[in-house]
């Protein structure tokens, strides 16, 4: 009896590794943040400077971080900072085309990704 115990706990720990660990759901990274309290102040202040990515909205606006590409871990190369409206935007694009990236218009939208590569990733995290 106990050896059967012993198998089923080992199963679920098993199966509980399995549903948390990061993988790919039809194109979609799917897994834990791999950001802390310091990347999250790091984004809203040095990266974005406390304004949305899209509108340049600061005052006033409700400000939301979202991973900017689904199919990559959200990590400090990959968080952008929306106000409301440009958060709605992006979820309809997101339900329409898949991506919401395409809610921004091309050019914003290199110099948004120009933004994320010149972050820098603390290697504690």
């Amino acid at each position: 009896k106990e050896a059967k115990e012993e198998e089923d706990a080992s199963k679920s720990v098993s199966d509980a590794d399995e549903t948390n660990s990061p993988r790919m759901i039809n194109g979609s990274w799917v897994g834990p943040a791999q950001i802390d309290s310091d990347d999250v102040e790091y984004v809203f202040s040095e990266v974005w400077r406390n304004r949305c990515c899209v509108s340049g909205e600061t005052l006033g606006t409700v400000l939301e971080l979202s991973r900017w590409d689904l199919s990559k871990p959200c990590h400090c190369k990959n968080i952008v900072l929306l106000g409301v409206k440009a958060m709605v935007k992006f979820d309809e694009a997101m339900a329409a085309s898949g991506d919401g990236r395409n809610s921004v218009p091309y050019e914003l939208r290199q110099k948004i990704e120009a933004r994320l590569a010149s972050c820098k990733v603390d290697s504690r995290a």
